[in-house]
């Protein structure tokens, strides 16, 4: 069926001619996942196109954050549209409000679910098409034997006559028939694509700097703005200062509903824009802009040393989850219990207490936060932003500008990095208040300060494990508890009676044999706003659950690789990918002289992932040498992409590890740049070597496909502590390694 063209086509380097072809072709508008819904103009979720010039185009909401999912996306689809990947393209759609929630043009790019999410849907989305265009050569050639044709590179040939026709000349008359309601799929021995390590379409244009990121949008007549906060979170400003010399305004921006996290309070004016006819005057003129701010009463308790210090009372004095309670911060839930754990630990020969703490860690994308508006009154408005979340700016824009959807146009560039940052809508709902009271186009950027000081951060954690063993190194009983700031709740969530997932994921239904067990999170009253960070949760509970099965083989005269072994000897999918990481490496064999290798595993985004680390001492502590890494997560669609996302995942982890932390007086957060906030450095970057777990020898629709953008960090640091605590004898438990690095060092 016809549909609207999505009219972000534009900024994606696509014309709307370009989009539909010579202008006359088939667009597929497919409510996908199953659902029995029609699909209408309002109600779509892919927007598939085959031109009549034989162009393919997808339309969809994914963000391109570096990952490589579009090209993924269109090694799907030419998998049972049965045409080269060369001739499909993915580009970016604008959102929709349609309901049931669309999944293919308002997806939001997060949780490491863009293909597997898709995989499925895309492949039916192909078919459909793909039958439809045979459909058409049916009624194009007079016969309506489906077996009499065959599909290759786009064509269809009827066997009989040996007469082909291509899809451009058939979309035309495909675009007049009904949909299917099914279509057969690829069988798996005869898939050409899904799979195969194939070039990804977005690179060389990355390369040659074409690419066009948030920060290089420009508008005629633009007009820019640089952002300054209010240094101490919950902070409001006391009055609003003159514009000064050369600049254009200053604008007094609010924290806008929807957007609010921590003290940082819906209506509460919490920074100032300078406009300016460049960056450099904006910027300048804002670092310059005399300020004045009304404090919260209790900015003195906002300090790190004070989080640390309630996270520790919270640790053994929170308020038990209640039904119908208020169950505020420093509520504490019960996430699972099995057995009577503190009784089966009391009567252990072996006990063993660990306390694991991690700080707030900042996502210091390279790509600053930024957002280019032009705002018409009454007219449109139109937003070019790198977000993770176009459907929710769509939401947010509306609500701001008092605009119906039909008036909104959100342009999603490329990003340059998100990390769940640009899931964010601060940013956003800055650059229209900017817009709405210039009334011109403007450019809204955050200096780098302001990127890192005014961060939604990883949250902080404390974690305490206990656990005991008996005399044949069996864990009797486990329990753990997680007190770190709930991401959900200051987003308004309400929790249900086993709280934050994003809190205790990586901690709960772990596979190994622990006998009695209490897993517990507890949310810290922490007002400094945190956020979803790369792998979230799995990158706190990893590290301490890690950490602390490695003590506990310790404890029990074992080696940490067959320890693991033989507390998960009930699940076969864990122990296969410990074996291939443990393997890879080499375990067991000879190590070079000065050297230690740590093992963990994990699992997040229903991928399990081990990692094998090695390290080597310096004066100050240690260095990572090697790393090697095994992952299953189910379906591969391309094993280059999948082996280049974990390689920077191990990069992310490692930043973290090692240098990661923001601490905070006062309410302000003290890194403020890269300068006191350390990176490895290319030199410092250890050899990785990506181990993938063999491909399932049939694809099963009903399995649940793992993640892979996320899963290099979780099991990172603690492989890395438990290498270090082998070679030096000292256990790591405080993250980071080196807390007071700077890039001096």
């Amino acid at each position: 069926m016809n549909a609207r063209i999505p009219s972000d086509a534009v900024t994606a380097g696509v014309d709307r001619r370009q989009f539909l072809g010579s202008g006359v072709g088939l667009t597929l508008g497919l409510v996908l996942g199953g659902k029995a819904e029609a699909a209408t103009a309002t109600a779509v979720n892919a927007w598939l196109t085959i031109g009549s010039d034989g162009s393919i185009t997808l339309a969809s909401g994914a963000s391109d954050m570096g990952q490589g999912s579009f090209s993924g996306l269109a090694q799907i689809l030419c998998e049972d549209l049965m045409v080269d990947l060369a001739q499909v393209r993915v580009v970016p759609a604008a959102p929709s409000l349609a309901s049931p929630a669309p999944v293919g043009v308002a997806i939001n790019t997060v949780g490491s679910s863009v293909t597997r999410s898709n995989f499925w849907r895309l492949r039916d989305a192909a078919a459909l098409a793909r039958e439809m265009l045979v459909s058409a050569a049916m009624v194009e050639l007079g016969d309506g034997a489906r077996a009499h044709y065959t599909v290759a590179s786009g064509v269809v040939t009827h066997l009989p006559t040996g007469r082909s026709l291509s899809y451009a000349q058939l979309a035309a008359r495909a675009a007049t028939l009904p949909v299917p309601a099914s279509a057969p799929l690829v069988p798996d021995a005869q898939l050409r694509c899904i799979g195969q390590p194939l070039p990804r379409a977005d690179i060389p244009a990355k390369v040659d700097g074409s690419t066009v990121y948030g920060i290089d949008v420009r508008r005629p007549g633009m007009a820019y703005a640089a952002i300054r906060h209010c240094p101490s979170f919950g902070g409001v400003l006391a009055a609003t200062p003159s514009v000064p010399s050369g600049a254009l305004a200053v604008v007094p921006v609010k924290v806008a509903p929807g957007t609010a996290r921590g003290l940082e309070a819906v209506g509460n004016i919490n920074a100032v824009a300078v406009v300016g006819p460049t960056t450099w005057d904006a910027w300048q003129a804002a670092r310059r802009l005399p300020l004045k701010w009304t404090l919260p009463a209790n900015v003195a308790a906002l300090n790190s040393s004070q989080f640390m210090a309630d996270a520790q009372a919270l640790m053994t004095a929170a308020t038990p989850y209640a039904v119908g309670a208020p169950n505020g911060p420093g509520t504490a839930y019960t996430v699972e219990r099995s057995g009577t754990p503190e009784a089966a630990i009391a009567g252990a020969g072996t006990k063993l207490e660990a306390t694991y703490s991690l700080p707030y860690v900042a996502h210091a994308c390279m790509e600053v936060l930024n957002c280019t508006v032009d705002f018409q009154p009454g007219v449109s408005c139109e937003v070019w932003a790198p977000t993770q979340s176009a459907k929710s700016a769509l939401t947010l824009v509306i609500a701001l500008t008092g605009m119906t959807a039909a008036q909104v146009t959100i342009h999603v560039t490329a990003l340059g990095g998100g990390l769940g940052r640009k899931a964010e809508l601060d940013f956003i709902s800055q650059a229209v208040q900017v817009a709405m009271a210039v009334k011109k186009p403007v450019k809204l950027m955050w200096p780098r300060e302001e990127d890192f000081t005014h961060d939604q951060c990883r949250p902080m954690a404390l974690v305490r494990v206990r656990a005991g063993l008996n005399q044949a190194g069996q864990v009797l009983g486990w329990t753990y508890r997680n007190v770190s700031p709930s991401i959900l709740g200051q987003r308004g969530v309400p929790l249900p009676a086993t709280g934050d997932s994003q809190g205790y994921e990586g901690s709960q239904a772990l596979p190994y044999d622990f006998g009695a067990r209490l897993t517990e999170w507890v949310s810290h009253t922490a007002g400094i706003p945190v956020g979803f960070w790369r792998s979230v949760g799995a990158s706190i509970n990893t590290f301490a659950v890690e950490s602390m099965i490695d003590e506990l083989a310790l404890a029990a005269g074992a080696d940490p690789y067959q320890y693991r072994r033989a507390r998960l000897s009930s699940n076969a999918r864990w122990l296969a990918v410990l074996d291939a990481a443990a393997q890879a490496a080499g375990w067991g064999g000879a190590v070079p002289a000065g050297r230690a290798r740590g093992i963990a595993i994990g699992t997040a985004f229903n991928s399990i992932v081990a990692q094998v680390v090695e390290v080597s001492a310096t004066t100050a502590g240690p260095k990572v040498t090697r790393v090697w890494l095994a992952i299953d997560c189910g379906w591969v669609v391309n094993p280059n992409s999948v082996e280049a996302q974990l390689i920077g995942g191990v990069v992310h982890g490692l930043n973290a590890a090692l240098f990661g932390k923001q601490t905070f007086v006062n309410g302000a957060a003290q890194a403020r740049n890269f300068n006191n906030s350390r990176m490895i450095r290319l030199g410092e970057m250890p050899q990785v070597v990506v181990k993938l777990m063999p491909q399932p020898t049939a694809l099963d629709r009903s399995a649940v496909m793992g993640g892979v953008g996320e899963l290099g960090v979780p099991t990172l640091a603690p492989a890395l502590a438990n290498a270090w605590a082998r070679l030096s004898g000292k256990r790591v438990r405080a993250l980071p390694f080196y807390p007071n690095a700077t890039m001096s060092d």
